[in-house]
């Protein structure tokens, strides 16, 4: 049984959260994050991503369906980028909008960490 970690996160749906999560992923080391939603719900987490941090993650997040514990998922790959740092784009290149990974948490980064 998995269990969360600095590279593995689990969400029951997309949410603003989640898109956190991502950000802090691509800023820190990668990760999975495992969502509980089907596949209309998996394109909505991907137009999401896509419009709403930048810069563009197009090449490190990868979105697809998986069995896990008998249960369908979407699983959100998210390597670490070499844009960083990566950040909500409606809150901007500040701590509210940048996310790093510490542990199984996803933390508003600092103004040293996002120089």
């Amino acid at each position: 049984m998995f269990s969360e970690s600095d590279v593995i996160e689990f969400k029951r749906e997309f949410s603003r959260r989640a898109l956190k999560t991502v950000v802090a992923f691509a800023n820190t080391n990668g990760g999975v994050l495992y969502l509980g939603i089907d596949d209309d719900g998996m394109l909505s987490a991907t137009n999401a991503i896509r419009d709403s941090i930048k810069p563009n993650t197009a090449m490190i997040v990868e979105c697809e369906k998986l069995e896990f514990e008998g249960k369908t998922v979407v699983g959100i790959r998210v390597e670490r980028g070499v844009d960083r740092p990566y950040y909500l784009a409606d809150k901007g290149m500040r701590p509210e909008g940048v996310y790093v990974r510490e542990g199984s948490a996803s933390y508003m980064a600092s103004e040293a960490e996002i120089v």
